[in-house]
């Protein structure tokens, strides 16, 4: 049973302002139903509801009858909704929908008056406009994804690559199907009055500010493609670099041993130890450091703390070899 709200009054609610319509929802038919009512608009429906963290982008078309009579219904009708989790994604979930779709339709506040067609086109209007100012929040979340790229690329923050292009694509589809909406609404429809014109106009603006936006989305999509090879090759180069610091970890020091021998050291009693890790330690530490400083991208504070806790496990490891080394006969 379809429940009666009071629709674009305002918030908070102002006198002589809103429309008290029977609201529910149904699945989009693949061919409109005739109507036994004396007028009938089917605007386009974009809702961008909920708070930061779990919002939901609603895509569809909203049916707006009124019979001669004056009762008017609003029935929803959602082909698609996007909800915000750990990532935009595309959700099939619908309870509790209707409810939060009347909540964010108090605005704009319009002043309801005249016959059927009069109603019907004022309705139309208002959810037309509706519709085409939650464009700007959808240009909102397009800037918020341009920040996450700028953060990645600037190593700001780790943000995965792949969850940030999985981002675009579904907002990307969001904005076209909406944008399908608002031009299917231009197609068929034939304004009549000014209040018509208007809410066409808005459909309008709508349907091109939405093209503009899924423009930007797609050269988004091709820069993240682009920066997403180049991450590969700098990936590469990183890892060449680590395997250059590795060998050089492991090499100097053999090479010091083999130099000068640790026959006189060992076994490693505590006073001869720091004589013959310290020039290992430097020279493992030089290497190291010589290594993260050409290693591509910015090396942060964690970088060098883990080159030096890993010249400090090098070290121990020597230590404890010295000090279970069976004792030399021959050293003197």
């Amino acid at each position: 049973m379809p429940s009666t709200s009071l629709l674009f009054a305002g918030d908070p609610a102002e006198e002589g302002y809103g429309l008290r319509a029977a609201v529910s929802s149904e699945p989009p038919p693949q061919v409109w139903r005739r109507s036994n009512s004396d007028a009938l608009l089917v605007p386009p429906l974009l809702r961008l509801i909920g708070d930061r963290g779990d919002r939901r982008i609603v895509v569809g078309a909203a049916r707006v009858e009124v019979t001669a009579e004056g009762e008017t219904s609003v029935t929803f009708q959602v082909r698609a909704v996007w909800r915000e989790d750990t990532g935009w994604r595309q959700e099939s979930d619908r309870e509790g929908l209707d409810e939060v779709l009347v909540g964010s339709l108090a605005e704009p506040a319009h002043r309801f008056a005249g016959d059927p067609a009069s109603v019907a086109v004022m309705a139309g209007k208002a959810l037309a406009e509706a519709s085409r100012n939650e464009v700007a929040g959808l240009r909102g979340l397009r800037y918020d994804l341009e920040r996450h790229v700028a953060d990645l690329l600037a190593q700001r923050r780790s943000t995965a690559l792949r969850s940030l292009l999985a981002q675009v694509i579904e907002l990307s589809m969001a904005f076209s199907r909406a944008r399908d909406h608002a031009r299917e609404t231009i197609r068929e429809t034939r304004p009549e009055t000014a209040t018509h014109l208007a809410a066409l106009r808005h459909c309008e603006a709508m349907d091109v500010e939405l093209a503009e936006e899924v423009a930007r989305l797609q050269a988004l999509l091709t820069s993240m493609s682009t920066f997403a090879v180049a991450q590969d090759g700098e990936a590469q180069q990183r890892f060449n670099m680590v395997a250059a610091a590795a060998a050089a970890g492991l090499g100097l020091p053999a090479l010091i041993l083999s130099l000068y021998g640790a026959d006189a050291f060992l076994p490693f009693s505590f006073d001869h130890a720091w004589r013959a890790l310290l020039p290992i330690a430097l020279t493992a530490l030089v290497a190291v450091g010589v290594v993260l400083r050409r290693m591509p991208g910015r090396a942060t504070w964690r970088h060098y703390a883990a080159a030096v806790g890993l010249v400090a496990l090098l070290v121990c490891v020597l230590l404890v070899a010295g000090l279970l080394a069976p004792t030399n006969p021959g050293a003197g």
